[in-house]
């Protein structure tokens, strides 16, 4: 073999090994699994709290979820708190929260540092 084309295969077995490596390394990150309210749900009773559920055991200390109403005003919430289950995070919500469209924004980091953070809406619409 010439040394160019022993170049050209390694190169592309280089390739293949990075693209079958590096999708399954973000598996190893937390990410949000489920939320309640959930994503683009309307419920039609007040909810009580924002539950945020991962797929690894979020810092707590790290950990902080706020809440804004439609027109960008922040929600006044209670403190982040961790639940029963070890892989949730909560945080409870006035009593008197208005109806509305409201947009959660969240931020944890798993016990290996890496930080994540997203966001996503819900609407409260009595019946």
């Amino acid at each position: 073999m010439t040394q160019r084309f022993t170049s050209r295969v390694r190169a592309a077995a280089t390739a293949v090994l990075a693209l079958v490596i590096m999708p399954g390394a973000s598996l190893y990150h937390t990410h949000l699994k489920a939320s309640l309210p959930a994503k683009d749900e309307v419920v039609t009773k007040a909810p009580e709290s924002i539950c945020l559920t991962f797929s690894a055991r979020p810092e707590l200390a790290l950990s902080d979820v706020k809440l804004f109403t439609a027109d960008s005003t922040a929600v006044r919430i209670g403190k982040v708190m961790a639940t029963d289950d070890s892989l949730t995070i909560g945080a409870a919500l006035p009593a008197d929260l208005a109806p509305g469209q409201y947009t959660v924004a969240w931020r944890t980091a798993s016990k290996d540092g890496h930080v994540i953070r997203g966001r996503y809406r819900f609407s409260y619409t009595p019946k």
